[in-house]
């Protein structure tokens, strides 16, 4: 497997995902080497980490967050932008990529009679294990958990990174899909073939106890976000929301959970919006403060103009949290009990809060149903089917 973040130097749900993924792969008797940009000093037992630093310098953690928005291009991309960017200016995420890629190939060659095939996860890695196929002729299956499109909904992204994802996409064996959401992206942006497309969910581990959670702000209805403070993730929608529920609902809490090229310009809108006094930022949270606010809120809300997945909403849900998801989302192809709404749509979503909070009988009826929902959405299920598509290019 060729990664880019592994916990816990993870800047979001890529990271976990990989995490849960090779656990449950391990148990099915999956020997896996994972590949890392930096160096990882903890011990795993359920696979081999290898280190290929991009450099010489010593790194702990990633040498950049995999999805800032990065080579802005004014313009929306077509189809021939993704053909040929070989007159693009060389930059020092191309360096640090192409470099991975090379000492990817230098170990993966080292390694050639220990592995079958290679999988990597997203455009940062489609480089190295496209190397890693040309010279070893290993087959390439690229998992999509991100494009460019949905980091970028406008179109105005990165001319690179969409073409790193076009050529991976291209060159793979196999490509596995988060949902089908993304996979009618990869159809639509892409050009890739139905037929070479599986689509695999992700899955969540196990509930953590968490014992007493502590019960912050325990008069107040408390509503989170949690995410990248990016466009793709539509916090300026949050704060909208904030803004009308806070008309019927003045002592709501609203909890913006993240960090993200945004977060300067959401303090200064709250603050201009005169919100401060109902609106927290915490900055980005992992692992046990993570989980308390999760199990804290009354009603989590993701309002992403273009969501591939959404694990964190799966997340939330598995605390019996009620959700409610943006229709642009691949997470409510396994919700399908939560409250859905367009990202745009305030007056919905401000509805949608009202009924979760003020009728329990709706609030339990929709609990219930996400407990449901999650029965099977297991990262055991999602290691089953992988393994299906490891064995059909192998055989292929």
């Amino acid at each position: 497997m060729v990664g880019w973040e592994y916990p816990p130097h993870n800047s979001g749900g890529l990271g976990v995902a990989c995490e849960g993924m090779t656990q449950a792969l391990a148990e099915q008797s999956t020997q896996i080497y994972f590949t890392l940009p930096y160096r990882f000093s903890q011990k795993l037992g359920h696979m081999k980490v290898i280190t290929c630093q991009t450099t010489s310098e010593f790194l702990e953690a990633p040498p950049f967050h995999a999805y800032s928005q990065v080579l802005p291009c004014q313009r929306k991309l077509t189809s021939a932008d993704l053909e040929d960017f070989s007159n693009l200016p060389q930059s020092e995420i191309e360096q640090r990529v192409n470099q991975y890629a090379s000492q990817v190939l230098s170990q993966g060659q080292k390694l050639r009679n220990g592995y079958d095939l290679v999988h990597a996860h997203d455009w940062m890695s489609f480089p190295a294990a496209m190397k890693l196929q040309q010279k070893l002729h290993k087959p390439f299956i690229a998992h999509v958990h991100s494009t460019e499109f949905d980091r970028i909904p406008s179109g105005h992204g990165s001319h690179y990174i969409a073409h790193t994802e076009y050529m991976g996409l291209r060159q793979a064996d196999k490509v596995i899909a988060v949902s089908h959401f993304t996979k009618k992206i990869l159809m639509e942006k892409y050009f890739v073939d139905e037929k070479k497309i599986e689509v695999i969910h992700n899955g969540v581990s196990p509930v953590a106890s968490l014992g007493e959670v502590p019960r912050f702000a325990s008069r107040r209805p408390v509503i989170v976000f949690m995410g990248r403070l990016t466009a793709q993730k539509g916090a300026e929608y949050f704060l909208q929301l904030a803004k009308a529920v806070l008309r019927s609902i003045p002592d709501a809490l609203f909890v913006v959970a993240g960090s993200g090229d945004q977060y300067h310009s959401l303090l200064f809108k709250n603050a201009d919006q005169q919100l401060s006094a109902s609106v927290l930022f915490t900055g980005f949270l992992r692992d046990h403060q993570k989980d308390v606010l999760l199990s804290r809120a009354d009603v989590f809300v993701m309002p992403s103009l273009s969501e591939p997945f959404g694990l964190v909403a799966l997340e939330a849900a598995q605390r019996g949290t009620p959700v409610i998801v943006s229709k642009n989302s691949g997470v409510r192809e396994i919700l399908k009990s939560a409250p859905e709404a367009d990202f745009w749509d305030i007056e919905v979503m401000t509805n949608q809060i009202k009924s979760l909070l003020q009728d329990q009988n709706y609030r339990q009826q929709v609990i219930e149903g996400q407990n449901h929902d999650l029965e099977n959405s297991t990262w055991g299920n999602a290691a089953t089917q992988i393994k299906k598509v490891y064995d059909q290019v192998k055989k292929s």
